[in-house]
């Protein structure tokens, strides 16, 4: 089930931000130095990782209900067939 909630997640935008977001800090931190602390730098990416972990629960929760109703319309096969797993 969880699987196929997974599968419906990856297809909403709100789910890369944090990883986008990520790429510009990187991006911006090893250009213009934006973070001049190690620490600081550290920090930053602590908190975008768990704000990504959050977000990908809050996803799935969400696309729960949904995988169930595909899922129990299906069945085991079906949800193989459309995740490819």
């Amino acid at each position: 089930m969880r699987r196929l909630a997974w599968h419906f997640a990856q297809r909403h935008w709100g789910l890369h931000l944090p990883a986008v977001v990520w790429i510009v800090l990187v991006f911006v931190h090893t250009r213009y130095g934006v973070l001049p602390d190690r620490r600081e730098y550290l920090a930053a990416t602590v908190l975008l990782f768990v704000i990504a972990v959050v977000t990908i629960r809050l996803h799935i929760r969400r696309q729960l209900p949904a995988a169930r109703a595909v899922f129990d319309r299906l069945g085991i096969d079906g949800v193989r067939r459309m995740t490819g797993r």
